[in-house]
């Protein structure tokens, strides 16, 4: 697997994508290229049915796809092994979900370290990791709850750290505001950004909601499975250092 550091992230050129058979093949994807350059935070807008979430799903390698070429990390996918992608997924991609996915058998701190299960790694030495991860969403204090004692914000931080788990390079979000209120989606996007501006994380975050594209730095939008614009935000005026500038003067 590549350790070195790739300045593009993602490379999708001209993939398409369809679902069904026979007359009931509908394309989902129609020719899309994409590339996402390290540190860069994108937010991929369209409505329901658009292809936002079916390109994030191939991007992650969850999905396939008929013809084009992807490449994320430095790995082709059409050459990879699926252990390679595999190994990939768990260390080098976090993924956040609309719908938390957390098993309500186990606790919040078991919950995150399910990563682990994947690797060699000690139960003792997971467990440490796993709370570095929840400590960095705020929720050290809930390790030892089950998710159904938790709000649904407390649920999204906990898949967050769980995606946080293996300090990934690159996350992937699909609405991950959708089940959450005004003022919990603010926190949770104000966290995405401390993430890219402490860690160098790359953001690409699939939503339907204006105020994630207000957020981003870059907005693509899809249409039909075709990307219509991919434009930087005209509201994002202040560069990442300038902001960092910004932070700095204003806590001092």
């Amino acid at each position: 697997m590549p350790s070195q550091a790739f300045e593009t992230v993602v490379s999708v050129r001209d993939v398409h994508k369809s679902y069904g058979k026979g007359q009931a093949k509908t394309p989902v994807l129609r020719g899309v290229s994409l590339e996402i350059q390290k540190g860069e935070i994108v937010a991929l807008i369209g409505q329901s049915g658009s292809g936002k979430s079916t390109l994030l799903n191939i991007i992650g390698s969850l999905d396939t796809w008929e013809s084009g070429q992807v490449e994320v990390m430095g790995i082709d996918f059409s050459k990879a092994r699926e252990t390679e992608l595999a190994a990939m997924r768990n260390e080098q991609i976090g993924f956040v979900f609309q719908s938390f996915n957390l098993l309500d058998h186990l606790t919040c701190i078991e919950n995150v370290v399910l990563p682990a299960s994947f690797t060699s790694m000690r139960e003792k030495d997971a467990r440490e990791q796993g709370m570095e991860a929840l400590r960095r969403v705020g929720l050290e204090e809930l390790a030892h709850r089950p998710p159904g004692e938790l709000s649904g914000g407390q649920k999204q931080r906990v898949a967050i750290a769980r995606a946080l788990y293996n300090k990934p390079k690159l996350l992937l979000c699909d609405e991950p505001t959708g089940n959450l209120d005004s003022e919990t989606g603010e926190n949770v996007i104000e966290f995405f950004g401390e993430l890219n501006r402490e860690d160098g994380m790359t953001l690409l975050i699939v939503t339907h909601e204006e105020r994630l594209s207000r957020f981003a730095e870059r907005v693509v939008h899809i249409k039909d499975g075709v990307i219509q614009s991919d434009d930087a935000s005209e509201l994002h005026d202040v560069s990442k250092e300038d902001s960092g500038a910004l932070a700095e003067e204003n806590a001092s």
